[in-house]
């Protein structure tokens, strides 16, 4: 005889445990996937999802999570004041077990605000993953969330003439009736992605200004190239290395700017370390003041 009796415990019980399963599959895929600037822009996808579809299955399950758990103490309210009532009567047994697990506390919470070692190692480990999704230079947009500009706008600020941009792209088989339409949307014409529409209008770009030290750097010039690129998630060294800056003078400019900098920094957190944006710390490295 099957039993209709509706069993809140069990219930409970299995939405715990479904929502702790959900919340660690999804912990995973957030930790090592890519970039949102680079999984929007190559429409990324895992098992058929993609990234906002996975933050949004990992946050409802947070919620079901935390209902569950206020259904468990819902039901189990009178053995847990009985309980702690017992435990004040008696005094507290466990008080190393206590202080320790609330030293951890701390020191997970510490670590996250302050980033601390070792646990900063994780978050670091994360950043190289997603970092690694990007083999090579066109799966990186131009600049953030490119696929979300208006193709007129893109054009615009690359240097590509509009009219042309949107023959090549009727040529390709891209449907291009409005050059108000975003990238996405003329990518979602042919089911790929921005970096694919990006890929057959890029022959016409102008060829990008190259970096150069001294007086030629404005503010304003550095803000207009770097602005939304990522390129906070850069070290000094790549900066170096991949513009062909005099080391020397770059630390020196940083140093007389406050900031003490080795190779394998971070723009990005040296930017957090002294109360700047990233593009500040740009700016000091390649504008001459004198």
């Amino acid at each position: 005889m099957i039993n209709t009796n509706w069993h809140g415990r069990a219930f409970t019980s299995l939405c715990s445990l479904v929502s702790f399963i959900l919340l660690l599959l999804t912990a995973i895929i957030l930790y090592i996937e890519p970039h949102g600037r680079v999984a929007y822009w190559i429409e990324w996808n895992f098992l058929g999802l993609e990234k906002d579809q996975w933050g949004n299955i990992h946050l409802f399950a947070g919620l079901l999570f935390l209902v569950a758990g206020g259904f468990h103490l819902y039901y189990n309210w009178k053995p847990l004041l009985r309980y702690l009532s017992a435990k004040i009567e008696t005094g507290l047994r466990y008080k190393r077990e206590l202080t320790i697990s609330s030293l951890i506390f701390l020191w997970i919470t510490a670590s996250g605000v302050w980033g601390l070692p070792p646990l900063v190692y994780l978050a670091d480990l994360s950043e190289a993953i997603k970092g690694a999704w990007v083999t090579s230079a066109e799966l990186e947009p131009p600049f953030g969330h490119a696929e979300q500009v208006s193709l007129k706008t893109f054009c615009k600020k690359q240097g590509i003439p509009l009219d042309r941009a949107m023959a090549v792209l009727r040529e390709a088989g891209f449907k291009v009736n409005n050059p108000d339409a975003t990238l996405g949307d003329i990518a979602d014409s042919q089911g790929t992605s921005g970096m694919a529409v990006y890929t057959v209008i890029q022959k016409l770009e102008k060829k990008p200004k190259t970096m150069k030290l001294g007086s030629v750097w404005t503010p304003g010039m550095v803000e207009e190239t770097f602005a939304g690129t990522g390129v906070g998630r850069k070290s000094i060294a790549q900066i170096i290395k991949g513009h062909g800056l005099d080391p020397k003078t770059v630390y020196h400019r940083l140093k007389v700017g406050g900031i003490e900098a080795k190779d394998d920094d971070k723009i990005k957190t040296l930017a957090d370390k002294h109360g700047f944006t990233p593009i500040k710390i740009l700016i000091i490295m390649l504008v001459d003041k004198n």
